[in-house]
């Protein structure tokens, strides 16, 4: 396996902040091979074609995650509030 370059440690990182995994989603894994492209093209063109392709994909992985985390409403507050005012009080 060859060391990956800066375009595909930057989208495994971000792909990490967003729990997507190469291992069980296809886009991810994309994502990965596009990044690998660029960070190996030899011609802007191809480099700039992928780059275009890559931005869509990133884009809908994070709408995707957006949507698959809960919006946390003022109930999920009153509680979190309620539970460190029981932990404060239990020393």
């Amino acid at each position: 396996m060859t060391a990956s370059g800066p375009v595909e440690r930057a989208v495994r990182a971000e792909l990490r902040a967003l729990k997507c995994s190469v291992q069980s989603d296809g886009s991810a894994a994309l994502a990965v091979a596009l990044a690998r492209q660029i960070d190996s093209a030899r011609g802007a063109v191809a480099a700039a074609a992928a780059a275009a392709q890559l931005r869509l994909l990133l884009d809908d992985l994070r709408a995707a995650a957006k949507d698959a985390r809960p919006e946390r409403t003022a109930v999920d507050a009153l509680r979190a509030d309620e539970l460190a005012a029981r932990r404060a009080a239990a020393g």
